[in-house]
């Protein structure tokens, strides 16, 4: 043992802590009248502990020590620093100026896919409702409003760009915000599949005498429009606003010249088409309800909005979203009511390129302008949304990467324009590929499309409810009520199981690819984990002699180049923003990161704005936690200022950790959005 010494009042402070700060540590111990021990006392008493050879006992257990294969996910011992911020470093920096969207260019974006939609889901309502098919529109866009509210409360309290996946991430994890990640990823591989098998169908319409075959040209759309993508930095918000003009000027104008068409022939089409209508209520309320079930396709880009939501305008957002609603309660209903008042119904169910053959006849002996002029439209704003479906894709990724859910790959970009050619390369595979599965067939991609749709739509009333329940406590200006949210979930469950119903085979083909995107997240996500398995076999498993005879096998080099391939997996930091010493506090936070994260180092980061406020047992119970986790280095980082934007601004610079590795467990006052993308941890 050791004696103890007297002390002066220099011998307690700490080594580490800023000369500024001595004489304030000094008076706080000499007036709590108990000096604790010396820095170097305290390690001396750690050594000997650590040392000690304990008394033998009569228990009969061997002795266990780790493997040696198990030494390399030792981390090292943490350490605790203070670091002091100059004035310069506390400054805040001017954001780059970003020229937020008003209500109509944001409007526009989605609206794209909204309005343009009009293109393949007439004839896949038509085929299921008949004649009730305005109707089913109808309901179908009113229902939609059921969801504002819950995108309001969401953007009010998550003010970030990556809809469900953002969301999801900051009210349950990682393995939620995977879900989202992968829902999100196939509904844009979805918008661009059947943007472009629709295009390729009006023009195959229009030319069927072309010698290229209607999917050949739906690919030539995929692949044309995805290098375009490749040389273009980012999506135009002023391109897609002239698309979106153009595409509502030519449908009011078909709208009107078919009203005046409907008006010199009279009703008697319609009539006829009543006529076929299904007979008996209960095939009246099925027909309805399948065309409901269906009629969401009226309505797809509407979930897109939230994918954009930084660059929109906080208050233009709750017009972007009244905007989309009304343009789509305008425009199906009325449109979809004088196709069956001037097309014969084996005509509207003949075809795909029903609006076009509208067209035609509204326009009558005057020519085929008006027909041609829909046939231009359709390719333009269905290029349009294929382009869309590229870039929704490309910033996700993007976004996963950074979070390093997929390998940093992807952040790969031409030298020249700064696309992300990785991203957009894998995108056109999946799409090709998603093509190709459902036969070339423009129907059971488009059933796929509304299913992707609605479970899309069904997470955003998952995450409103997670919000609520996890996360209640982010500062939001619009609260939306549970029933609402429960409501809303609900609409989606009884139409998804109406589709699944209908068409049996598109939820196969769509559990297939959202199963194999998730289980490709899964497993770039759990990388450690299986290098872990790899080891393992290498321990417990030997060649067969038949390959030892003629492949060398060299275990060490193996497991050598394992491990290496483990440290490197794990090399990333994460940085823990902590208020409180409380040991479970920590210790929850520290479980959350390894549930969430492949890392070897943790820094809790402790704001103070003296040092009196410093927890007592912070210093000490991040040690305990470090010893009890050898696979974690755990540090502790004191610094000096208020928590807020401005302090984790200039931490993330001079800790050198990204604001998406830093996890906190609440704001404050202020918004989610100001810290840059720092995570909410629900513990």
């Amino acid at each position: 043992m050791y004696e103890k010494s007297s002390q002066s009042e220099q011998d307690i402070v700490p080594d580490s802590l800023p000369p500024s700060q001595n004489a304030a540590y000094g008076q706080l111990n000499v007036a709590s009248g108990a000096l604790p021990p010396s820095f170097a006392q305290s390690e001396f008493e750690t050594i000997i502990r650590r040392q000690r050879t304990r008394l033998p006992h009569k228990l009969k257990l061997p002795h266990s020590r780790p493997p040696p294969r198990a030494l390399h996910m030792f981390a090292g011992w943490g350490s605790m620093s203070y670091v002091e911020l100059t004035p310069a470093e506390l400054t805040p920096r001017a954001p780059p100026k970003v020229s937020l969207m008003g209500q109509l260019r944001a409007s526009s974006i989605s609206g794209n896919g909204v309005v343009g939609s009009v293109f393949y889901a007439f004839p896949a309502v038509a085929a299921a409702s008949l004649v009730f098919s305005p109707l089913s529109l109808l309901v179908a866009c009113l229902l939609l409003t059921v969801f504002r509210p819950l995108f309001l409360e969401l953007a009010g309290a998550i003010r970030l760009n990556g809809a469900n996946y953002v969301y999801l991430l900051q009210t349950s994890g990682k393995a939620m915000g995977m879900v989202g990640a992968a829902a999100t990823l196939l509904d844009a591989i979805a918008t661009s599949t059947v943007s472009a098998a629709t295009a390729a169908n009006y023009i195959h319409g229009e030319f069927p005498g072309m010698p290229i075959t209607e999917a050949a040209l739906a690919v030539c759309f995929l692949v044309a429009l995805s290098l375009v993508a490749l040389f273009s930095l980012r999506e135009s918000s002023g391109f897609t606003l002239s698309i979106t003009i153009i595409h509502l000027i030519t449908m009011t104008a078909l709208f009107l010249a078919s009203i005046i068409a409907w008006a010199h022939t009279g009703s008697d089409i319609l009539r006829a088409n009543w006529s076929l209508r299904p007979q008996g209520t209960v095939h009246i309320l099925r027909a309805i309800f399948d065309g409901i079930c269906i009629g969401f396709l009226g309505v797809t880009g509407f979930e897109c909005t939230p994918s954009y939501v930084q660059a929109i305008r906080p208050d233009a957002y709750p017009a972007v979203l009244r905007n989309l609603l009304i343009s789509a309660t305008v425009l199906n209903a009325p449109l979809m009511l004088v196709v069956f008042a001037l097309l014969p119904s084996e005509v509207i169910l003949g075809g795909a390129n029903v609006l076009s053959i509208l067209a035609s006849v509204a326009a009558g002996s005057s020519g085929r302008w008006l027909r041609w002029w829909v046939v231009v439209d359709c390719v333009l704003v269905l290029g349009g949304g294929v382009l869309a479906g590229v870039f929704t894709a490309c910033g996700l990724l993007e976004r996963l990467a950074k979070d390093r859910v997929i390998p940093q790959t992807f952040l790969r970009t031409m030298p020249l324009t700064g696309s992300a050619y990785v991203s957009v390369l894998a995108f056109l595979a999946l799409s090709l590929l998603v093509y190709a599965s459902s036969g070339l067939n423009l129907a059971v991609i488009s059933g796929m499309f509304s299913i992707t749709f609605l479970f899309v739509m069904g997470l955003y009333a998952v995450s409103a409810i997670l919000l609520k329940v996890n996360a209640d406590r982010l500062p939001r200006q619009y609260r939306a009520r549970m029933s609402t949210a429960l409501l809303a979930l609900a609409v989606t469950i009884i139409v998804l199981f109406g589709n699944v119903v209908r068409q049996p085979i598109t939820i196969g083909l769509f559990a297939a690819y959202f199963f194999a995107i998730l289980l490709t997240f899964f497993v770039f996500r759990t990388q450690v984990q299986l290098a872990q398995g790899l080891m393992w076999l290498s321990t417990h498993l030997s060649p067969p002699a038949v390959l030892t005879n003629w492949i060398p096998w060299k275990a060490t080099s193996y497991e050598k180049a394992v491990a290496g391939w483990i440290q490197k997996l794990r090399k990333n930091t994460i940085c823990v923003w902590v208020k409180t010493h409380d040991i479970h506090v920590l210790l929850s936070a520290l479980l959350y990161v390894k549930r969430n994260e492949s890392t070897a180092r943790v820094i809790f980061v402790h704001a103070y704005s003296a040092v009196e406020q410093i927890p007592a047992e912070l210093d000490a119970n991040s040690r305990i936690l470090d010893e009890a986790f050898p696979d974690t280095t755990i540090d502790l980082v004191f610094l000096n200022g208020t928590f807020g934007p401005t302090l984790v601004n200039a931490a993330s610079i001079k800790l050198a950790v990204d604001h998406s590795q830093m996890l906190m467990f609440c704001p404050g006052q202020d918004h989610l959005s100001d810290y840059g993308g720092v995570r909410i941890m629900n513990v």
